[in-house]
């Protein structure tokens, strides 16, 4: 289950300037429902065999076509065109006369009546066509039964090691492109060094030069080969220290600066990574995820790449026009050109496509126990390219005239020849290019979804071919530029989508960020749509100049001539090549714009069309997060006093193993808010979810919050800071797991204290219990009092009007009786607080305190009657 998507043409609307379809149905209209906006389809209502009077235009009756007369247009295009001739038959209780009939078509008013025109000569196309999107990973787990859905997508931050001194480097780089990128480490291990010349296989100079550091990295081609007998049983590395590529991270590539000519290229090259069919299918690109917890952190991409295609009738459709691309070794050269197309890098740009898109989804709820199925219509407008415009320009343009991008792998023929700069793999290029084009008409040609031999063919309202051939990553950062602020394209990643592509799952993984900084990704894919571009020409229409009402012309008794309504001069039909020999017999003067006819009123013209393919850019997903370290665990606290007359109490405070159960850290200050709201979406959690991952950097500061008054909530020890313990041992630079806090404080003053720890990313983890604490001087002995409080008991029930004014009407007090003490058993001799005890109070048999007791009040106006309990209780100080 995926996001459904009709991405209807504009053209093919009620309203559209292709009022010929509105006439005669075969449109889509919007209409507000209960999901919300939706399109509702109307039929091409035409039938030969029954006259059905139009229930859209009353003033038409029927449309023929003559296929029989199909010709083509033009013999100078390299695309199939055709025509042949319709004809429109008239109502005739509707139309009124011949000027009404040309008035109907060409528009103009009749009467005190203004018509449109149903007729135009204007070119129209349709590339509507079906398409499914995936769900943002975040969006899903709010659906009930959310596994249930096939279609997800998953953008999302990996933090595996905590290496300061690389996080330092690549912070001061001033491009993201000299960050180490994994897929080259990865592709060095399998080609390294120069060249295979059975293969014609190698590694570029600048590409050995960026990985081995201008070669004083001599063991670059084991880099993410694992330690041996450190991996524990999840296959995670036990101690990064003793690694290759911790050893390169920290060291090798802080030391070692860069050439300029290498710093150079990269910074060109790496600014478009292409992802051929042949990278895909290698090692390199299967197995890489066996290699990502190799490296610190990096950027994942989780999604279902589009690989079946379907016919009309729904059939699976096994040869696709994209093989056509790959078999012809045109791939790669196709795939360059999208780059420079789409990034408006050559003369051959993108042309905006004005489409209503209907997305149909489900919605989920919040407390996850019911969905809702939601229909969201909305005008968009998609950049779009002609197919065959492109594949011409590649014929064309057999040379490269651009250089920023890169193909993933090693210097293979097909890759050299798609970056040829002097022309020496012209004819390579070209006949590929030509063999792609003449494979591409010939499929167009012989396919019967294709072909169209009625009106009905043309107006039909099912869902046109389609496939998706690429996709594309953009991946924007960096700080923001100009008037606007607005951030920089940093990077695109270009994908084949070929058979090799995982059929399952598609992953990918961006290493080249830095920590801590917002990038922007936005997820693009490429489909092919075969649609169909179409006009009407040469209309003309009938006039009737006389009758028969003779009974051998019983059928056809209407004598009408065609005529041009331009120009008002007789015009031969379209509809029959034939003399109409009943018209010839009742008059020899007759001509083929003469028709004996059993209708009044007819209207031929041609139908002009050709099947049309363009390359159309669908945004699939976009998603702004960071690479974030996740929070620290709990302390655990154990108050003190410190038994001297120095009024210090204490806390030792205990680093808490990992709990996975636990739910992200409560937020104190607005940053913490903010730091909470990234970590959940970059990691596509809700707020309910237990976190499975621990802090990678160690525990490195305790901090301290002190309030003098009970906290109504967690945020009120916002800016009541007094202490940020630091845990890192100076001589070992090691962190402490256990640290002590000792405070001065006044006697008889209530205090409350939280703590929580931050890691070295400075990432807040879980508060501790609030600690009430209180040093009781009594008489010079002092003790300390320690109660814990806990986030829930700071919720405070909230009253509406909690009471009203009440006059002074009456007093209760007790009789003296209850209030006389009694001392016959303290003891004068002893101190006066060890006899507290010995006092009571109260000289009669039956005391009140601690019983309840009711007083009726009855309102002499109204006879309402309001009761009181009360109860009398004894304290003491």
């Amino acid at each position: 289950m995926a996001k459904e998507l009709k991405i209807i043409d504009t053209n093919v609307f009620s309203g559209s300037r292709e009022t010929f379809r509105t006439a005669v149905g075969g449109y889509w209209e919007t209409l507000s429902a209960s999901a919300g906006e939706q399109v509702d389809p109307i039929y091409y209502y035409n039938s030969e065999d029954s006259a059905v009077d139009d229930p859209y235009n009353p003033f038409l009756s029927l449309v023929h076509q003559n296929t029989d007369l199909q010709e083509t247009l033009s013999e100078d295009v390299i695309i199939p065109n055709y025509r042949f001739p319709l004809r429109v038959v008239g109502n005739p209780d509707n139309v009124k006369s011949d000027d009404h009939w040309k008035t109907i078509f060409l528009g103009g008013t009749f009467g005190d009546v203004n018509y449109d025109g149903i007729y135009t000569n204007a070119t129209f196309d349709n590339y509507s066509f079906d398409y499914e999107l995936p769900y943002p990973k975040q969006e899903s787990k709010y659906i009930l039964d959310s596994s249930d859905l096939d279609s997800v997508i998953q953008i999302t931050c990996e933090y595996n090691h905590h290496l300061p001194k690389y996080e330092e480097y690549i912070k001061r780089l001033d491009s993201e492109l000299l960050i180490p990128n994994i897929y080259l480490l990865k592709m060095y291990e399998e080609y390294p060094g120069s060249a295979d010349e059975e293969l014609g296989i190698e590694i570029p100079t600048f590409v050995e030069n960026f990985v081995t550091l201008e070669g004083t990295y001599e063991t670059a081609t084991s880099l993410l080969e694992p330690v041996e007998d450190e991996i524990d049983t999840e296959g995670n590395i036990i101690n990064m220290e003793d690694s290759l590529i911790y050893q390169y991270l920290t060291s090798s590539i802080v030391i070692t600066s860069l050439s300029a000519s290498t710093t150079a290229h990269i910074k060109n090259r790496f600014q478009n990574l292409l992802f051929d069919n042949n990278f895909i299918e290698s090692d390199t690109y299967v197995d890489m995820s066996e290699s990502t917890d190799m490296v610190p952190f990096y950027i994942k991409f989780n999604f279902n790449a589009e690989h079946l295609t379907y016919d009309a009738d729904g059939d699976l459709i096994t040869d696709k026009i994209g093989h056509s691309l790959g078999n012809n070794n045109s791939a790669n050269k196709w795939l360059k050109t999208l780059k420079e197309i789409f990034t408006n890098q050559i003369t051959l740009t993108p042309e905006e496509q004005e489409v209503v898109v209907q997305t149909s989804y489900f919605s989920g709820s919040t407390d996850l126990t019911t969905n809702t199925y939601k229909i969201d219509g909305t005008t968009k407008s998609y950049k779009s390219i002609d197919y065959m415009d492109m594949l011409l320009y590649m014929y064309k343009n057999y040379i490269s005239t651009t250089d920023d991008c890169y193909f993933m792998g090693a210097n293979r023929k097909i890759r050299q020849a798609t970056m040829d700069t002097s022309g020496s793999s012209r004819y390579y290029n070209s006949i590929n290019v030509i063999q792609t084009i003449n494979e591409t008409i010939e499929y167009i040609s012989s396919t019967s979804n294709f072909s169209i031999t009625s009106l009905e063919d043309l107006y039909h309202l099912t869902p046109s071919y389609h496939e998706t051939l690429a996709y594309r990553i953009e991946k924007i950062g960096g700080p923001p530029a100009g008037d606007s602020q607005t951030q920089n394209v940093l990077q695109n990643f270009w994908f084949s989508n070929t058979d090799a592509f995982m059929d399952e799952t598609t992953e990918f993984y961006d290493t080249q960020v830095k920590y801590g900084q917002d990038y922007t990704y936005n997820v693009y894919a490429y489909a092919l749509v075969i649609g169909a571009k179409y006009n009407f020409s040469d209309l003309t229409l009938s006039r009737q100049i006389g009758s028969i009402d003779a009974e051998d012309y019983s059928d056809t008794p209407y004598c009408t001539e065609f005529y041009n309504p331009d120009s008002g001069e007789a015009s031969v039909q379209l509809f029959d090549s034939e003399s109409n020999l009943e018209t010839q017999e009742a008059n020899q003067f007759a001509t083929n714009a003469q028709v004996m006819s059993a209708n009044k009123h007819l209207a031929d013209f041609y139908l002009n069309y050709e099947p049309s393919i363009k390359i159309i850019e669908i945004p699939i997903a976009s998603k702004t997060l960071k690479v974030m370290d996740s929070p620290p665990n709990q302390l655990n606290v154990i108050p003190y006093q410190m038994m001297d007359a120095s009024q210090r109490i204490g806390y030792t405070l205990y680093y808490e193993i990992f709990n996975n159960t636990a739910t992200y850290p409560t937020s104190i200050t607005s940053n913490d808010a903010k730091m909470k709201s990234d970590y959940l979406h970059a990691k596509d959690l809700l707020g309910t979810d237990y976190l499975d991952e621990e802090s990678i950097s160690k525990q490195r500061y305790i901090q301290v919050y002190r309030l003098d008054e009970k906290p109504t909530a967690m945020t009120d020890f916002q800016n009541n800071l007094i202490a940020t313990i630091d845990l890192k041992n100076t001589k070992t630079l090691s962190t402490k797991s256990v640290q002590d806090f000792i405070q001065k404080v006044r006697t008889n003053t209530q205090y409350y204290y939280v703590f929580r720890a931050l890691n070295e990313q400075y990432v807040p983890g879980h508060m501790t219990e609030i600690y009430e604490a209180q040093l009781i001087n009594d008489g010079g002995y002092i003790y300390s009092i320690f109660n814990v409080l806990f986030e829930e008991d700071l919720e405070e029930d909230v009253f509406v009007n909690p009471s009203k004014s009440f006059k002074k009407l009456f007093h209760l007090t007790p009789n003296l009786a209850q209030l006389t003490l009694r001392t016959e058993d303290v003891d004068y001799a002893e101190p006066a607080h060890t006899q507290i005890g010995n006092m009571g109070v109260g000289d009669v048999d039956d005391l009140i305190w601690g019983k309840q007791f009711k007083i009726r009040l009855t309102s002499k106006k109204t006879g309402k009657k309001i009761d009181l309990n009360f109860t009398y209780n004894l304290e003491s100080d």
